[in-house]
Order: structure tokens, then sequence, then C-alpha cells
């Protein structure tokens, strides 16, 4: 029977980068994905990265991912292509504007000091076919940008490969082998494998995976879309990703065209990916209204993939108490490609070194159980 330190579940950007650190630090790590690599959510998301988040410990992780992803081509030997855009967030509620208020001095208190507050004045100059009549302020940190999930998953898995980590594709999880309270294997489509560590990394999938060795991970799936237009001048390649908080509307330069995408706050959960028209008639009537010359777009291609939703909008990390050998890095909540680079690295620290450079206990399982849930607000 084939064996393995670790089997890691799902060949995401998080299964991927952490097959690469785990191999790094001499772990035999088995990865299997169903389908193939990063072709779920990670294949289907926008590419922001951004550390303007309103919880400290989503601003500390991702400050560390923006510092890795920088380094990535010199470190993993593949692009990423990230580009330091920054992110331009709207703000058109008194609320809002308070609220970031708050969050600009935590920022500025826990390092992030490039983050800026920005007058509608500012914002216009710097995107020049917004829309700024209603809006209150702005923040901007000029760090924050886009990068390649095609690129950053091939590249972890790459030298995850180098490193003799076996990433499978094409072989599903049936089952997971408990005994004596602990992981003692998985079933597969292609096989049992002994192991006494299971990482949940399936994303949107990850409570299924849970629900096979008997836990309740609270992970919800939900769907996202994306459209992008044809060539579109009048939007630079130098544009900020631009996200309007109260609606959710974001876009950003895109090859030549503009890539846009906006929540539907209305749709249950589900696993539906097919491209629901008419909602996207509402984001290309949002669109419009904070960016008129985008009415005049046209749609080059368009596209669904699934959030993984938890209570609390804030990722799921570490072990799992009720099950030895079973941890989970899954529940991000639309943040999973710009958090994944630091989640990893963390993650492995605190399995092999029992402590992680950046404390991620506020992301720990046991916070369900207490009711000890602090939302994450900054959601798109």
């Amino acid at each position: 029977m084939e064996s393995a330190d670790a089997v890691i579940v799902g060949g995401g950007i998080m299964g991927c980068a952490l097959a690469y650190q785990l191999s790094r630090r001499k772990v035999d790590v088995l990865l299997l994905e169903r389908a193939t690599l990063g072709s779920q959510s990670t294949g289907k998301c926008a590419g922001g990265v951004r550390q303007q988040f309103s919880s400290e410990g989503n601003v500390r992780l991702q400050k560390m991912s923006v510092g890795m992803l920088e380094r990535f081509d010199e470190e993993i030997g593949h692009p990423a292509d990230f580009r330091q855009l920054g992110y331009l967030f709207l703000l058109t509620q008194p609320q809002q504007v308070e609220d970031f208020r708050h969050n600009m001095a935590m920022w500025h208190r826990i390092g992030l000091t490039e983050a800026r507050w920005v007058d509608p004045m500012e914002a216009a100059r710097m995107v020049p076919i917004l829309n700024v009549e209603d809006v209150l302020g702005c923040t901007f940190c000029p760090t924050d940008g886009i990068a390649s999930p095609a690129d950053v998953t091939s590249g972890y898995a790459a030298a995850a490969r180098r490193l003799g980590a076996r990433l499978k594709e094409g072989v599903a999880i049936t089952g997971i082998e408990v005994a004596s309270g602990r992981v003692q294997g998985v079933r597969t489509t292609t096989g049992d494998v002994a192991t006494r560590l299971v990482f949940d990394c399936a994303g949107a999938w990850a409570a299924s995976i849970g629900r096979m060795a008997g836990l309740e991970i609270p992970v919800l799936p939900y769907r996202r879309h994306i459209a992008v237009t044809g060539a579109f001048p009048a939007v630079p390649r130098t544009n900020p990703m631009t996200v309007d908080f109260q609606t959710s509307l974001y876009f950003h330069p895109e090859g030549d065209g503009v890539l846009i995408g906006m929540s539907d706050r209305e749709e249950p959960p589900g696993y539906v990916t097919d491209v629901n028209w008419d909602f996207l008639e509402k984001v290309f009537a949002q669109a419009a209204r904070r960016a008129p010359a985008l009415a005049g777009a046209g749609l080059k291609t368009a596209w669904a993939g699934l959030y993984e939703v938890t209570p609390d909008h804030q990722a799921i990390l570490g072990p799992i108490p009720e099950l030895e050998g079973f941890w989970c890095a899954a529940g991000f909540s639309g943040h999973g490609f710009m958090q994944a680079p630091a989640a990893a690295l963390l993650l492995t620290q605190l399995l092999l070194d029992q402590a992680s450079e950046i404390d991620i206990s506020s992301f720990a399982f046991e916070r369900f159980a207490r009711g000890a849930l602090v939302k994450e607000r900054n959601v798109i």
C-alpha cells in the first residue's frame, strides 16, 4: 500500500503552496487533486492581492504573502506576474469612512505605513473614468496589486515536485480511515494510502472532506462572477484595482481589457458555476454608474467560480482538535489566492516547530465552539 507522511487533499493554490513548504522541510508529501491542479476556485479568481483588511490577523498574514510574492521568482524560479498597481477602495457612506479610519490606524500601527487616504479628486486623477460625485473618501495601498493564479500555482507545484512531492491529478478522496481518535489513512479512487496526517485544502468542498472523517467544517460555497471586456484603452495597464465598497463592484486591467466582478449578496450557497447572465447585466449596470465609460465596453468572456465562505469570513488554519492528524487550510472566503503563500509557510512552521513566526491562533478551528467570532468586514 502507498504511504505518505502527509496527504494534501486539493490541488489549488493552497494545496500546491503547502506541498512546496512541507517538501522543503523534508516531509514526504502526497497531494491528491480530483481534477487538474488549479482548475477550481484558484483558476477562476480575479488574482487580487491586498493587505487592506479589517482584522489584524488578516493584515499580518497578507503583509507576509506580499513579501513572498515580491520574491517569488527568486525563490521558486517561476514568475508570479505580481504587479503592484495598488488597491483603491471607494467609500460612499459615513460609517464606511469611520470604519476605515479605524482600519488605517491599525494598518499603520502594525507596519502597513504605505496605506493612505485619498480624496475624491485624487481618486479621479488616479482612475480618470471614475464617477466620484458620491465618494466621501478613499484608501489606497500602493503595495497591493494583482498576480497570476496560474503562474503562482504552477510555480509552487513544479517546485514541490523538484523537492520530491508527489502531486497526482485525476485522483479523488473517497474516505478517511480513522481509528483510536486519529487519522490512519485515506481511501482514493486509485487505492488506499496509509498516512497519519491529512490536510483539508479542498476549498469550497472542504466540508465534504471533513464529513468523511466525521467532522463538521463550517465552509459553504458561494458563486462569484467575473467578466472581461474587449480592448479598452481608457483603463491603462497601471490602473489600480478599484473597489466600490458599498456594492462590492471591482475592476482592474486585464490584458488589453478590463476585468470586472461583483458579489450577488442575495444568492444562496450552492455549487452551480454556470454564468447567470441576468446578474451580469446588473454588474455592468453598476459598473456604468461607477465608471460611465465602461458602458461602452464590449464583453469578451465571463465565468463563475466559488468562494469558500466561513461564518466570520476568515480562514480555518491548523489542526482540528477532535481528530488527531486532521488539519484544515480552507474557508478563505475569497482571499485564498492572496493568503495561501503565507498560510502554507505558517502552517508548516506550526506543524514542525510547534510555533509560527506570525500568530495564527485567530484562525484556529476552536473559535467556532467558543463563539469567539470577529467578522472580517472588508470582504468583496
